[in-house]
């Protein structure tokens, strides 16, 4: 395990990859020994930098500072009998650390001593000065280091087995691509840069992603020096060598792992398909590529996934709005009222403060708010003129048909649905039909779809009324807030 390689002191000035060692002796000779000992020593092609400390206290500030330490041979007598020992006591509870290998030594034997430390305190090897600072020294250090080593690759594949479950459990609650896409970006980068204490992408990378039918895949997040470069696409932003590494990773859709680079892929059966490429910081051999795979394997079942419930979702969503249109068209209304007032319908949502899910579900409900005018008869419904008050009866009954088409489904969004079509023309101040609801009685999907409905409706032609001008929409919904329309939606301008 010995050979040439760079001396400590280069170790520490040129920031190299280095097994620390502490030493902890009053007895100068013992360092000036064991560094000279130790000059050219190695293990797994690392070098080693030794640091130095005189008393309990010099000890206790390195350690305090270098949070790495492989290593601390510590003698038994510094200063005062047993001072070793409650250091080491110090080492493990106080400051908690467990990775770190102690050795004690002893310029005597002791045997009760010994047996006190092998017993009562957490070392992990006793030794004669004479026997270590001659014949054991080499043997001692290599085992202590392949220790720290194998404690450490441990903890690492821990706090990262944690974190892939914590994340894999955000990413499948991600209702966005784009969102989704990023968030993986950050959680990768958090595993393989282990940059997690401020919680910040801190690397240099870019996610990326390619709609069906499209040529390239397009930046939707960049990080580091390509933060600019949002809406480029990945040919002309990245260097040629990552660009074909990407198109490797492409080729045999999975994650590739370099030494400086970690590409992933992701592909959906709908055709949208996602690039991430990160700039490691130094080699990330600390994580089992196993651990690594069954991370990307998670952010690929819920890229799919997701993909998919968009799919379903963007179907669901069309197949609303053509319902609705067609009742529109039949009721020979112009422009594209259902999807306008979804549009109103959304930005009154959120402004209410509803959850994602609700604005979802409104959203997508709206556009069927007048299903119910199937049932009412052309004659009436096609009538220009001014209704009888038993037309208006018969017209006013499309808000219950609406509710009975939709009210047996067992999906949100018609449940939905059939709510805002039974509640939509209900008032705040119990005037309105079918059933004169008042106040928080009507359901908030009602009283939203409701204010947006007659914003719409005002504002554009029909069989029997011209457009209203603007300040006269506004001014009607100042005059019935409380009264016809909720007053805490009233403040809003759609």
């Amino acid at each position: 395990m010995a050979g040439k390689g760079g001396s400590n002191s280069e170790c520490k000035e040129q920031g190299k990859d280095c097994w620390k060692i502490l030493i902890v002796d009053d007895d100068n000779f013992v360092h000036i020994m064991i560094r000279e000992i130790l000059k050219d020593f190695q293990f797994e092609d690392k070098p080693l930098t030794i640091l130095n400390a005189y008393s309990s206290s010099e000890a206790l500030k390195i350690l305090s500072n270098n949070k790495d330490i492989a290593l601390v041979i510590l003698d038994v007598y510094i200063g005062e009998k047993a001072t070793g020992l409650k250091l080491t006591k110090y080492i493990r509870e106080a400051i908690g650390n467990s990775a770190v290998r102690i050795v004690l030594m002893t310029s005597s034997e002791n045997s009760r001593l010994q047996k006190d430390a092998v017993l009562n305190y957490d070392i992990n090897g006793y030794e004669e000065k004479t026997d270590l600072l001659s014949k054991k020294l080499h043997t001692m250090v290599i085992s202590s280091l392949r220790s720290y080593r194998d404690i450490i690759h441990i903890n690492n594949n821990k706090k990262v087995m944690e974190q892939i479950a914590a994340s894999s459990s955000k990413l499948f609650e991600t209702d966005s691509i784009i969102n989704f896409i990023s968030s993986a970006f950050c959680h990768l980068n958090s595993i393989i840069n282990f940059c997690i204490e401020d919680g910040e992408c801190l690397v240099d990378g870019v996610a990326a992603i390619r709609s069906f039918g499209a040529k390239e895949f397009t930046i939707i997040s960049g990080f580091g020096k390509y933060q600019n470069y949002i809406g480029r696409t990945l040919w002309e932003t990245l260097p040629k060598k990552d660009y074909t590494m990407i198109k490797q990773a492409y080729i045999m859709k999975e994650h590739l792992i370099t030494k400086d680079r970690y590409i992933s892929y992701y592909y959906s059966s709908n055709g949208i398909e996602g690039i991430i490429f990160i700039e490691t910081k130094g080699n990330i051999a600390y994580i089992d590529l196993e651990v690594l795979d069954i991370f990307h394997r998670n952010i690929s079942a819920a890229f799919e996934s997701l993909c998919v419930n968009k799919e379903i979702e963007e179907t669901q969503r069309e197949i609303l709005y053509i319902l609705g249109e067609v009742t529109e068209a039949r009721s020979e209304e112009t422009g594209n009222h259902v999807k306008r007032v979804s549009k109103y319908s959304q930005i009154l949502a959120e402004k209410y403060g509803l959850s994602k899910r609700k604005i979802m579900l409104i959203t997508m409900a709206a556009p069927i708010h007048d299903v119910g005018k199937v049932g009412i008869p052309d004659i009436i419904l096609l009538k220009p003129g001014k209704l009888t008050p038993e037309e208006f009866e018969i017209v006013k009954t499309h808000t219950t048909i609406g509710y009975n088409l939709l009210k047996s489904s067992n999906r949100e969004v018609l449940k939905s649905a059939a709510i805002i079509a039974h509640e939509h023309h209900e008032r705040y101040d119990g005037k309105g039909y079918p059933r004169g609801l008042k106040g928080s009685d009507i359901h908030i999907f009602g009283r939203i779809v409701g204010v947006a409905d007659v914003f719409d409706a005002l504002g554009s032609p029909r069989v029997y009324k011209k457009p209203w001008v603007i300040n006269d929409i506004l001014n009607y919904f100042k005059e019935e807030r409380g009264k016809h329309f909720d007053p805490g939606l009233g403040r809003y301008p759609i």
